[in-house]
């Protein structure tokens, strides 16, 4: 977790970098009305994604108190924020996978089964390997990684006409800005730098998502209830 020392003082504490706090609370809200919505819905498809919409939003409000604190707290205290902020995007990467994986196959199978598993062990490998180390590195280039299949899996989807899948490759896409936009520094000045800029273009990605995703959801639950008229009707 990188630091700037821009502060604010609220109540007579020291609140370091306040805009960066509240970019990190815009994709909080977004992943929150996204989780709302769509958990309204019971498909496999609208849990997967509502559960990385919550986690997502989760470790962000986990990295805003992390980025208001810095060690004021004592370092145990920061490096069990930034392990849980971590360790949950993690989990946040699991359900992003399950749900691509679940749109590109729709068979429910014992590979299905020991593939997830095993995905399962490699999580729980990394989360150790995380405490051991203290060390997210791993953590990102399975974010990345992930993030790639996801893209590829929605692009292939999209040429098949599945309605949301180009919104949620676009989507994605976006959130690689956010990644470019922190890895180069870029900022309009010190209280607006490169962390807050990254964290709206986030933000966009995470709402272009949703879109994608309500689409898909919705047609889903469509198929699934002509799939039932047809039924009735033969019965």
């Amino acid at each position: 977790m990188e630091f700037d020392y821009t502060y604010t003082t609220l109540f007579g504490a020291q609140i370091f970098e306040p805009v960066t706090i509240l970019t990190n609370a815009a994709i909080a809200l977004v992943c929150a009305y996204a989780f709302f919505q769509l958990n309204k819905t019971k498909t496999v498809t609208a849990i997967q994604w509502s559960m990385f919409f919550l986690l997502i939003g989760l470790s962000s409000i986990i990295g805003s108190l992390g980025h208001g604190v810095h060690y004021q707290l004592g370092n145990s205290f920061f490096k069990c924020v930034e392990f849980t902020m971590n360790a949950i995007s993690l989990i946040a990467i699991y359900y992003c996978y399950q749900a691509a994986h679940t749109n590109y196959s729709t068979e429910k199978n014992k590979q299905t089964k020991l593939l997830r598993n095993i995905v399962i062990a490699w999580i729980t490998l990394l989360l150790l390997i995380t405490i051991w180390f203290s060390n997210f590195t791993l953590i990102k280039i399975h974010a990345g990684i992930v993030l790639s299949y996801s893209l590829i899996v929605h692009i292939i989807t999209h040429k098949r006409k599945i309605p949301g899948s180009g919104w949620i490759a676009f989507g994605i896409a976006v959130s690689f800005l956010s990644i470019l936009t922190h890895s180069l520094k870029i900022k309009l000045s010190d209280w607006f730098n490169h962390k807050d800029i990254s964290h709206l273009i986030m933000a966009v990605s995470l709402l272009l998502i949703f879109k994608g995703v309500q689409l898909k959801v919705r047609f889903i639950e469509n198929n699934l209830l002509e799939d039932s008229l047809n039924y009735s009707e033969v019965v």
